[in-house]
């Protein structure tokens, strides 16, 4: 294409002659910032110029700035121009090899956990003989780690009987066993406004309705639960009274005495999901140890070791022991004892108390990096790999996940929490994905820079 001489702007090397103009446009811009042609604060040329000296059209060019101010690499003012802006992070560098930065998943910050579990299963292979692990045993787990896990699991608050306590593939079996222990398809659960989005699945997929309570500031309301379980008549709720995702909510005792009386007197069978319990340095006193009889306790080791270390445990109430004992052997027969021996040998190394510290710290630094650039967000006491951020009233979740979305970073959406249609006004973060708390610090200036922004415009490029 030919140049004007007197055009003193800035001009691409080259467009790629595939694809969209108004994307090589954009993706040539990108380049020679990334390059070093051009440097924060450059002012680009007007649209009708640049238009005029490429050959292409004026809304081509306002469509390539609109794309690049999206991505962060330029800033639009109004009667000044579009400038360069140093870029937290690029969309290129968001998405990695065509990856988009995940912060919809909820996983824990790498750590040392990997180096432990290879040395430890090392030392497994070394030292013990495999046979007695590879050979068939009780569908609740071998009964010594049964021992050495409920008392692990144990403090002033809750004693845990290891012929209650069983085994599980995660978290996630260990709610499926609970649910097919109370509840039949067709029946009605008690669930938060706002859920964890595995429990949806798990009850989708068993055929049964879920019936939304509203939440305030510490999770489930007590009237709303009374009131929901009377309209329903639906005798089983699903909790998370610590840190409950997707919203980070923590009930104080007050609370969890309050609905624990309420299921005693509602008659309610209560699954309590307490995977998250490991990050308060003392647990929260749990509902299991104030309605024993009804409640069906869940824990994990997957989500602060690795998501695949597919370890849970269920404790269930004395009345349930056969029953659950058929459900393990029907469901999974029992979990691959290697799992369980690496569980015993952290516990008694006292490994696992390292790790856990380890987890603290790591959780606690990241929720640092996020208040500094959301100093307005709730306050945790004790922080998780998660939060969640309250949307300005002019942003819909939907609006803000979208948006950030196109900017490669995927945040949770409101239907993989959503009980009904309500918008929360909310959206969770999860910060244990980037590799470190620069690329953090980057990611989150990107969604406060999206959330500085009006909707119509940053929706409006596809």
């Amino acid at each position: 294409m030919s140049m004007d001489a007197s055009f003193l702007g800035w001009r691409p090397r080259q467009l790629a002659s595939e694809g969209p103009r108004y994307l090589a446009l954009v993706n040539a811009l990108e380049q020679d910032i990334a390059d070093g042609r051009l440097s924060d604060g450059d002012r680009l040329p007007a649209h009708r110029d640049l238009a005029r000296e490429l050959s292409l059209s004026v809304g081509t060019v306002s469509k390539a700035y609109q794309e690049a101010e999206q991505r962060g690499i330029v800033s639009g003012h109004v009667g000044q121009g579009t400038f360069v802006r140093r870029r937290s992070i690029s969309r290129a560098e968001a998405m990695g090899r065509n990856e988009q930065i995940n912060l919809a998943l909820n996983v824990p910050a790498m750590g040392d956990e990997t180096q432990v579990l290879s040395a430890l299963f090392g030392e497994v292979l070394r030292e013990r003989d495999l046979a007695p692990l590879m050979r068939y045993h009780p569908h609740g787990g071998i009964w010594k780690h049964r021992e050495i896990i409920a008392a692990s699991l144990s403090d002033n608050s809750l004693t845990i009987e290891p012929a209650r306590l069983f085994l599980c593939n995660g978290a996630q079996h260990a709610l499926d066993i609970a649910l097919r222990l109370v509840a039949k398809p067709g029946d009605s659960i008690l669930v938060d406004a706002f859920t964890y989005s595995g429990f949806k699945a798990i009850a989708a997929a068993s055929h049964l309705n879920l019936v939304p309570v509203e939440m305030d500031d510490q999770g489930i309301d007590p009237e709303a639960l009374k009131r929901r379980s009377r309209e329903s008549g639906a005798r089983v709720l699903y909790c998370m009274p610590t840190l409950q995702s997707p919203t980070a909510r923590t009930m104080n005792l007050t609370r969890r005495r309050l609905i624990a009386e309420l299921a005693e007197e509602l008659d309610l069978a209560v699954i309590e999901d307490d995977v998250y319990s490991f990050f308060f340095n003392e647990r929260p006193v749990p509902i299991a140890s104030l309605a024993p009889s009804r409640t069906f306790y869940v824990t994990s080791y997957s989500k602060f070791l690795a998501p695949g270390f597919r370890l849970g445990t269920l404790t269930v109430p004395d009345a349930y022991i056969r029953q659950t004992d058929l459900l393990l052997h029907a469901s999974a027969w029992f979990v691959a004892p290697m799992l369980s021996e690496a569980v015993v040998r952290l516990i008694e190394s006292g490994k696992l108390d390292e790790l856990l510290r380890e987890r603290r710290r790591q959780a606690l630094e990241r929720y640092r990096v996020f208040l500094d650039i959301f100093p307005n967000a709730p306050k945790l006491q004790f922080p998780a790999f998660y939060v969640w951020l309250p949307l300005p009233q002019e942003w819909s979740a939907d609006q803000f996940a979208i948006a950030a979305r196109g900017r490669g970073i995927l945040v949770t959406p409101p239907i993989a929490s959503a009980v009904g249609e309500l918008d929360p006004g909310a959206v969770r973060i999860c910060l244990g994905a980037p590799k470190d708390l620069k690329e953090l610090t980057n990611i989150l200036q990107v969604l406060r820079d999206i959330l500085a922004s009006q909707p119509a415009s940053v929706a409006s490029v596809a």
